[in-house]
C-alpha cells in the first residue's frame, strides 16, 4: 500500500502540464488510486447516498476518522474531485508536501489565532471558487472506534465560504486498520452520504448547534 500510494504521488502531477488540468492527480486518486489501495487492503466497500452529493455546486464534506485508509475509502466513495485541508508544516513534508502542493490541496497555518483566521478566510475563497474539501472534524484518529468530539474548523469554514456541509459516516475501517496497529484484517467498509446540511441556517453565535447536528447526524449513519 505504501509503495502504491507514494508512486502515484510522484507519478501523477507530472502529467498536469500535458493535460492541462491540475485536478488530474485528483481524479487519478477517485479512479485508479482509490480503487486498487482498497482491492490491497481487502476492503468490500458499501456506498450509500451519491444521490446527495449536488454536482452543481462546491461543498464542505465532513468525516468521522477512524483509520488510514479513511482517506482510500472517500476517494473511492464520494463522486467529486477532493481537496484536503492539511496544516502548512506538510509542505515541506517529503512527497505528501510535493502533491498536496502541486494538486492545490488546501494548507492551513495555525500557529497562531490570527494566522489560523487568515488562513480560514483563505480557504473559504477557494471553496468559493468551486473546490470541494473534506474535513476529519475530530482532529486526528480515533483510539476507541467512536466518534469523538468535533472542532469547529470545518464549520467556520462552511460559514464563511456560504456551502452546505455534507456529512459523511465511515464505518468498519476501525477493524480493518486500528490506529497505532500495523496490523491489516480484510473486511467490509460502509460509507453513508447524508442529506446537505444548510449553512445558511446558521451563524457564529450558534455554530455550536451546527456541529453538534452534523455529529449527530454522523453517529445516527453509523
Amino acid at each position: 500500500m505504501i509503495i502504491w500510494t507514494f508512486s502515484l504521488m510522484l507519478i501523477a502531477p507530472l502529467f498536469i502540464p500535458f493535460v492541462m488540468n491540475r485536478q488530474f492527480p485528483l481524479m487519478v486518486a477517485r479512479t485508479v488510486f482509490a480503487p486498487v489501495l482498497l482491492k490491497i487492503a481487502g476492503i468490500d466497500i458499501i456506498v450509500n447516498g451519491k444521490e446527495n452529493v449536488p454536482s452543481d455546486k462546491p461543498v464542505v464534506f465532513v468525516s468521522n476518522h477512524f483509520s488510514h485508509l479513511d482517506i482510500g475509502c472517500l476517494c473511492y466513495s464520494l463522486p467529486k474531485n477532493l481537496h484536503f485541508i492539511g496544516k502548512k508544516e506538510l509542505i515541506w513534508t517529503p512527497v505528501v508536501g510535493w502533491y498536496m502542493w502541486v494538486a492545490g490541496h488546501i494548507f492551513v497555518d495555525r500557529s497562531n489565532r490570527k494566522k489560523g483566521i487568515k488562513s480560514i478566510a483563505k480557504a473559504a475563497k477557494k471553496i468559493k471558487d468551486g473546490k470541494s474539501v473534506i474535513l476529519f472534524a475530530e482532529g486526528t484518529r480515533s483510539k476507541t472506534g467512536k466518534v469523538e468530539s468535533f472542532k469547529k474548523g470545518a464549520f467556520h469554514l462552511a460559514l464563511q465560504a456560504g456551502v452546505d456541509i455534507i456529512p459523511v459516516s465511515i464505518k468498519g475501517t476501525y477493524e480493518v486498520w486500528k490506529s497505532g496497529t500495523s496490523t491489516i484484517t480484510p473486511g467490509k467498509v460502509e460509507v453513508s452520504i447524508g442529506k446537505p446540511i444548510d449553512s445558511s441556517k446558521f451563524s457564529k453565535n450558534n455554530i455550536n448547534d451546527f456541529t453538534n447536528i452534523t455529529r449527530e447526524t454522523i453517529i445516527s449513519m453509523q
